[in-house]
């Protein structure tokens, strides 16, 4: 199954260099639908998110000149310049969230600190296989998301079109990390050990990374109390939309030796963004293009090959 996948998506891997005008206002203190605990859980991902795409742009160029497909090395070169402008606008939406006396800039600091110790410690192969285990969750968080739009009805739209840019551009280059990585280690059974080795590493540091970074950031908010927020929160990750339950239902299948990240193929769903985006150049109207159409009878509905 990963040899047919294998090809897929490298034409939906789109370079859009696009500059978000963000103030205040749209990145407000609890920005996520105003819940506190929302709020600081996305923040706690979203800590990482500047130095961790940096990582794996340069995880990616260290593999270039082992490259034996064209095509992978084409769609790594694209993935490099996606991250590199995901990077910058995040950074941007990070020192507001800063400005509002959320201080992210320390768990930045602390992100950082363990990413210089992993690049002195991990081979470039090693490197890579985590940035293909942290891609897919990436791309995972993403995919739920996506398919549940309507999560962000109260957040900013400005803000919203960003975010959702983000993960229609996280679910194109979803594969790119992994074939990258199964490219420059040559496959096989230590190729399958460093890739599973990958993840359990990067489950090892994510997971407890994430947990402390919410939990600093409600005690320095003073919201580690607020247990109607808390209660929301729990909605939203185990029911709906099940932000972890989905995270947890691709999980296991990457342990299997012939997994690739687009045997989930869910091009159908980035479909209308992309369409409107390209006929208008607007992240918001793309945005609420997405959000009208869940529930059409063509949701979801997988990409067909041109005849």
């Amino acid at each position: 199954m990963a040899l047919a996948n294998r090809a897929i998506g490298y034409d939906e891997v789109v370079t859009r260099d696009l500059h978000f005008t963000l103030t205040p206002d749209m990145v407000d203190r609890h920005w996520f639908n105003r819940d506190p605990w929302a709020t600081h859980w996305m923040n706690a991902i979203l800590v990482a998110v500047p130095d961790g795409e940096r990582w794996v742009m340069h995880s990616a160029r260290r593999q270039l000149d082992k490259l034996q497909d064209p095509k992978v090395h084409k769609a790594a070169l694209e993935f490099i310049r996606q991250e590199r402008i995901h990077a910058r606008e995040h950074d941007a939406m990070n020192a507001l969230a800063v400005a509002h006396g959320i201080r992210m800039d320390r768990l930045e600091q602390l992100f950082k600190r363990i990413r210089k110790g992993l690049q002195e410690r991990l081979s470039d192969d090693m490197q890579s296989a985590v940035a293909a285990a942290f891609e897919h969750m990436t791309a995972t968080i993403s995919s739920v998301m996506l398919e549940n739009p309507e999560v962000f009805d109260d957040t900013h739209p400005e803000l919203a079109a960003l975010l959702f840019w983000h993960f229609v551009e996280e679910t194109e280059h979803k594969s790119v990390s992994f074939d990258v990585f199964c490219d420059a280690s040559g496959g096989g059974v230590r190729g399958y050990l460093k890739r599973t080795g990958g993840m359990a590493l990067a489950t090892v540091i994510g997971f407890p990374l994430l947990v402390v970074n919410h939990a600093y950031l409600l005690y320095q908010d003073r919201q580690l109390t607020n247990l109607r927020s808390a209660l929301y929160l729990a909605d939203i990750l185990l029911r709906r939309p099940g932000i972890l339950s989905g995270v947890f239902l691709h999980y296991l299948p990457y342990y299997r030796p012939d997994f690739h990240p687009w045997d989930d193929d869910n091009r159908g769903v980035i479909r209308v963004w992309k369409q409107e985006f390209e006929k208008s150049g607007d992240v918001r109207l793309a945005y609420q293009a997405l959000r009208q159409a869940k529930g059409r009878p063509d949701w979801r509905r997988p990409v067909l090959p041109a005849a």
